[in-house]
């Protein structure tokens, strides 16, 4: 449904987005809104949810890696999905049979975990692009800031964290209770946690749901200068997440679109960029992970 759709983006980019706010975005009655959205909750279909900084759980590197299988994709998932190093698993249609993204606390540590995706049962081939500037992410701050430049977290704050890992749309009251706040209290500091960067309240749709928009990864070659390129690529709508990497790509990015014509036509604008020599592209089938915890 489109309606769908647009409610979907617009908590996208804030979770706790007030309904009568939302109703004006979308330009519909609030009782609309608000029955719709509290019916996708209740089925399911979407859950509003904190995502907490990856800095502050202790992760500084991430790497985008191709996966080719040989036989069924399923048990190599399954045994993708039991590294704690894996924050993104995607089976897809394209260039590769499974792509995944991890995230290392050092050098080492990446290069460990690389070597396990390696020996895994079933795992033909692996390519890799280390990602060393991550220019756009759920996260307005830049997901390579330094853990210590983050507002560290004290214990009330890490219950806050805890219980809007559950319900994102808690209102401020029972949230007060559930941490022993009053309203005034647990506000200020929720507020004070999402303009950190340290907090991102996400709207996370079911995978099997016809409201989900469709993904697909695109990984750029470059040839010449690339100044203004990151500006460029930030500003289109349909990249969800973008990084210049190092390895097999110099840009790796997600897009997403309401239909394969929209995904079609972000790829024709990718290769009409000037610094753009080659787009490998894939369909995201099932992603099966995409967390930091």
């Amino acid at each position: 449904m489109e309606f769908d759709g647009a409610l979907i983006d617009a908590l996208r980019d804030n979770g706790r987005l007030p309904v009568t706010e939302l109703a004006k975005q979308l330009q519909l009655p609030r009782r609309r809104v608000q029955d719709r959205m509290h019916a996708l909750l209740e089925s399911g279909t979407i859950r509003i949810v904190a995502n907490v900084h990856p800095a502050l759980l202790g992760i500084h590197l991430f790497c985008d890696v191709l996966i080719w299988v040989d036989g069924p994709s399923a048990p190599v998932l399954a045994q993708l999905r039991s590294f704690r190093e894996t924050t993104f698993i995607t089976a897809v249609a394209g260039s590769c049979d499974i792509v995944v993204e991890v995230g290392a606390k050092d050098r080492a540590h990446l290069e460990q975990t690389l070597a396990k995706i390696r020996k895994t049962p079933g795992v033909r081939e692996t390519t890799s692009s280390q990602l060393v500037h991550i220019f756009k992410s759920r996260f307005e701050t830049d997901s390579d800031i330094a853990e210590s430049e983050l507002h560290q977290p004290d214990q009330l704050d890490t219950r806050i964290i805890e219980v809007l890992g559950e319900d994102g749309r808690m209102p401020y009251r029972e949230l007060g209770q559930a941490v022993g706040l009053s309203i005034g209290a647990v506000r200020a500091r929720l507020g004070k946690l999402m303009e950190s960067g340290m907090l991102r309240i996400a709207c996370e749709v079911k995978e099997s749901s016809t409201a989900r928009r469709m993904q697909m990864g695109a990984s750029l070659r470059l040839s010449g200068e690339s100044d203004g390129l990151v500006e460029a690529l930030s500003a289109m709508q349909a990249v969800e997440f973008g990084a210049i990497a190092i390895g097999t790509f110099d840009v790796v990015l997600t897009l997403s679109g309401a239909t394969l014509q929209a995904l079609h036509r972000t790829l024709d604008d990718l290769r009409a960029l000037d610094t753009v020599s080659n787009v490998t592209s894939w369909m995201h089938l099932d992603v099966v992970r995409e967390s930091y915890e």
